[in-house]
């Protein structure tokens, strides 16, 4: 929720990086909020966006531990 206050909950999407610019945990949060039926289109989008980001967060990790494990055969120290 830091980055929903961080963000301050402004749609902008721009090509300028000194801008800011929506998050996709604002968007969660704007499609969750309010009185909705949980079947409902976009509180289902909602659920799709937590989905892909736990997909990617989980992909960038698995990326980060295989370059660590090779890195460090690579440049392994023999301590004899």
């Amino acid at each position: 929720m830091i980055v929903v206050m961080a963000a301050g909950m402004r749609p902008n999407l721009t090509a300028n990086p000194l801008e800011d610019m929506t998050t996709v945990t604002v968007r969660i949060v704007a499609a969750l909020t309010g009185d909705q039926e949980f079947a409902s289109a976009e509180t289902l989008s909602a659920f799709a966006l937590g989905l892909v980001l736990f997909v990617v967060t989980l992909a960038l990790n698995l990326v980060s531990v295989l370059m660590i494990r090779r890195f460090r055969e690579k440049y392994r120290v023999n301590n004899l």
